[in-house]
C-alpha cells in the first residue's frame, strides 16, 4: 500500500521514476519557496536594510498572484502544445535570473528593479508548480496520490529548512544579496537537472502508466478525448473543486506567508517558533505522503475532507496562540506543515479524480484559474487584519470557510472517479 512501485516489473521505470521525484520534489521546494516561505525574509530583513515599507513588497506578490490567474490558463495551453521539458527548463533559468535581479536590487536600492523581478517570478514559478503536477498524473495512475504526496514534501520541507538556513546565513554575516545569490546558483543547477532527466510522460520511453504492461482501460476505450473550455465550467463538480480548493490555497498563502509575522505580534520568541516550525514540518513530511495513501485508497474527496481539518487544528491554534505557549505553537507548526503537503498534492489530484488523466491539462487550465481569482487575495486579506493587530481573527474567520470547503469536498465523491472501472462502464452504458 505505501510503496509507489510495488508491483512494478520495468526497471525502465523505476530508475526514470525514482528521478522525476526528485526532480519533482525539488520544483515544489522552489515554488513553496517563492510564493510563501520568502516572505518571511522580504519582510524582516529586506526593509531593515533597504527601507522599503512591507505593504509596497507583499503588495508585488498580490499583483503577481493575480496575473498568475490569466497564466495557469496560458502555462497549462502550453504544456498541451510544447514539450513540457522545453519549458520547465526555461522557466527554471529565468527563475534563477530573478531571484539574482532581487539580490541586486536590495544592493542598488532600486524598488523598480525588485518590483519586476518579484513580479516576474511569481509569474514564472507557476510553470514549475503545473509542470510537476503532469508529470505525476502522466506516469502515475493508481498510485497518483503517493506520486504527488512525495514531490509535494518540497512544501513542508521548505518550512522546515528555508527560513531556518537564511536565519543562520544572515547570522554567519550574510546580506540579502549573498543569500538570492547563493539560491541563484541552486536554481541554475536545478535547470540543467531538469534538461538532463525530464520527461512528460512514459509513453515517450514506450512505458505505461504505472510501470503497467498497458495503458489504462479509460485510454483503451476511449482515445482523445479532451474536455472543453464550455464543458468545464457547465459542470456543477467544476464550481464545487473551484471554490473549495480556491479557499484551500487561500488559507495556506495566509500560514505559510504570515507565519513569522503572526507569531511575532502575538510575542512569540523566535527561539520558540523557529524550532517548533522545522519540528512540526518534519511531522509534516510522513503527514503529506500519508494524504497521498488515503487519497489511493478511499479516494481524493475523503483526502481532502482529512486536510480541512489540518487547516482548523492550524488556524484555531495560531488564533489561540498569544505568548510563549508551547503547546498552541508546535501545533499550529504541524497544522502548517501538514497543509503546506497536503494542498498543493490534492489540488491536482482531485482534477484528474473528476476529469481524468487525458482531460487534465484542458480541465485544469481552467479550474486552477479560476482558483486563484480567489486565492490572489490571501495576502491582502492577511495584510489588513496584521495592521489592524487582528491577525489571530483573520485566521478565525477564516475557519467558517474552510468547514464549507470540506462541505464540498464531499458532495464531489458521491461520484467515482472519472478513470475508475465503475465510472468507465457507466459513460460506456450511455
Amino acid at each position: 500500500m505505501f510503496n509507489i512501485f510495488a508491483g512494478v516489473k520495468d526497471k525502465r521505470f523505476i530508475k526514470h521514476g525514482t528521478l522525476l521525484l526528485i526532480l519533482g520534489f525539488l520544483a515544489y521546494y522552489l515554488y513553496c519557496v517563492t510564493v510563501g516561505e520568502q516572505v518571511n525574509l522580504l519582510t524582516t530583513i529586506l526593509p531593515a536594510e533597504t527601507g522599503w515599507a512591507i505593504p509596497d513588497i507583499t503588495n508585488i506578490l498580490t499583483y503577481g498572484s493575480l496575473a498568475s490567474v490569466v497564466l495557469v490558463f496560458v502555462i497549462n495551453t502550453l504544456f498541451m502544445k510544447v514539450d513540457a521539458k522545453k519549458l520547465m527548463v526555461v522557466a527554471t533559468l529565468i527563475t534563477a535570473v530573478c531571484f539574482a535581479a532581487m539580490g541586486f536590487s536590495s544592493t542598488a536600492i532600486n524598488f523598480a528593479m525588485f518590483f519586476v523581478s518579484f513580479f516576474v517570478l511569481r509569474i514564472i514559478i507557476v510553470v514549475l508548480q503545473h509542470g510537476t503536477n503532469l508529470v505525476c498524473n502522466n506516469w502515475w495512475g493508481a498510485n497518483r496520490g503517493k506520486a504527488l504526496g512525495i514531490v509535494t514534501i518540497g512544501a513542508p520541507v521548505a518550512s522546515a529548512t528555508f527560513v531556518a538556513m537564511c536565519t543562520a546565513g544572515q547570522s554567519a554575516g550574510m546580506t540579502f544579496a549573498n543569500l538570492y545569490y547563493v539560491i541563484a546558483g541552486c536554481v541554475v543547477v536545478l535547470a540543467i537537472l531538469f534538461a538532463a532527466f525530464f520527461k512528460t510522460s512514459p509513453e515517450q520511453m514506450g512505458l505505461h502508466v504505472d510501470g503497467a504492461d498497458v495503458a489504462p482501460t479509460s485510454e483503451r476505450e476511449e482515445p482523445g478525448s479532451t474536455i472543453t473550455i464550455g464543458e468545464v465550467l457547465k459542470r456543477g463538480d467544476s464550481w464545487l473543486i473551484i471554490i473549495s480548493f480556491g479557499i484551500f490555497t487561500f488559507g495556506t498563502t495566509m500560514i505559510t506567508a504570515f507565519f513569522v509575522t503572526h507569531m511575532t505580534a502575538m510575542g512569540v520568541s523566535a527561539t520558540l517558533y523557529l524550532p517548533a516550525l522545522s519540528i512540526g514540518a518534519i511531522i509534516g513530511i510522513p503527514m503529506s505522503y500519508g494524504l497521498g495513501v488515503i487519497d489511493d485508497k478511499w479516494g481524493t474527496p475523503k483526502a481532502s475532507a482529512v486536510m480541512g481539518l489540518l487547516y482548523i487544528v492550524g488556524f484555531l491554534a495560531m488564533y489561540l496562540t498569544n505568548g510563549n505557549s508551547i503547546g498552541l505553537i508546535a501545533l499550529a507548526a504541524v497544522g502548517y506543515a501538514g497543509i503546506t503537503g497536503a494542498c498543493p498534492n490534492l489540488n491536482p489530484s482531485i482534477n484528474t479524480y473528476v476529469y481524468g488523466r487525458k482531460n487534465f491539462l484542458a480541465a485544469t487550465r481552467v479550474v486552477m484559474a479560476l482558483q486563484m481569482v480567489i486565492a490572489a487575495f490571501a495576502n491582502s486579506y492577511m495584510g489588513y487584519f496584521i495592521a489592524a493587530g487582528k491577525s489571530g481573527l483573520g485566521y478565525l474567520i477564516w475557519i467558517i470557510a474552510i468547514v464549507v470547503a470540506i462541505i464540498m469536498v464531499l458532495i464531489v465523491g458521491r461520484k467515482p472517479a472519472y478513470d475508475s472501472p465503475e465510472a468507465v462502464s457507466a459513460r460506456s452504458r450511455k
